[in-house]
């Protein structure tokens, strides 16, 4: 994948050289978009298990679908800022390789709703041949993780630091328009404020392509 948003950086760069004069469209301001999204999380394997109270030695998230709202502000045809928010449900699984007092191993599991909330800087072209326009991003947030039954005592809402990259473009039809954006979200591994339990001390990814409109104005 970084070699996909490698190339994609590049394919900016060069046709922006050579579409620049093509271009004599007034850089829009302000963008609302709404998608939707995939979100795809890294299992997570932990290997060192001295720092690991409940003997965590696997966590696997289940994919799922979400929807993700942003507002660009472009200050000029190469430059902006983004606040975005992403919304989806999950399903956590912790499995361990023996439960704690050594009776065996025992999985955990529990359904919570994935919050994000990340700030970047995105890097665009002038809209190359009036209505198409690559961007690369960059930035940091944070995630919030709520658990959504009851069936799990003690689980309490747990909000990590994030930071994430990507890559996508837009295709403009004068102030309406189609977005297709690919984010990588970097945190991480939830306990749910049950460290001597769940925890696993590792960071994760979340991959995260999505598609949805755009309003320019």
């Amino acid at each position: 994948m970084k070699r996909v948003i490698g190339s994609l950086c590049a394919l900016i760069l060069f046709s922006s050289v050579g579409l620049w004069a093509q271009n004599q469209d007034p850089a829009q301001h302000s963008e609302l978009s709404v998608q939707v999204m995939g979100v795809f999380t890294q299992n997570t394997n932990v290997q060192n298990l001295a720092s690991n109270p409940g003997n965590i030695r696997n966590h696997i998230v289940t994919d799922s679908a979400g929807v993700l709202v942003g507002y660009r502000y472009h200050f000029n045809s190469w430059e902006a800022l983004e606040g975005e928010w992403g919304y989806t449900q999950n399903g956590q699984r912790y499995y361990t390789g023996s439960a704690p007092f050594g009776s065996g191993p025992a999985t955990y599991a529990l359904n919570s709703r994935m919050n994000d909330f990340d700030f970047n800087e995105v890097i665009t072209t002038p809209r190359l041949l009036g209505f198409f326009q690559p961007f690369i991003l960059a930035g940091g947030g944070l995630v919030m993780f709520s658990p959504s039954d009851a069936n799990f005592p003690g689980a309490m809402r747990q909000t990590e630091g994030l930071w994430d990259y990507g890559a996508g473009f837009d295709f403009n039809i004068d102030h309406l328009g189609a977005r297709f954006e690919f984010r990588e979200l970097n945190f991480k591994t939830p306990d749910f404020g049950l460290p001597n339990l769940l925890a696993t001390h590792r960071d994760t990814h979340t991959a995260s392509p999505s598609v949805g409109l755009i309003f320019t104005f």
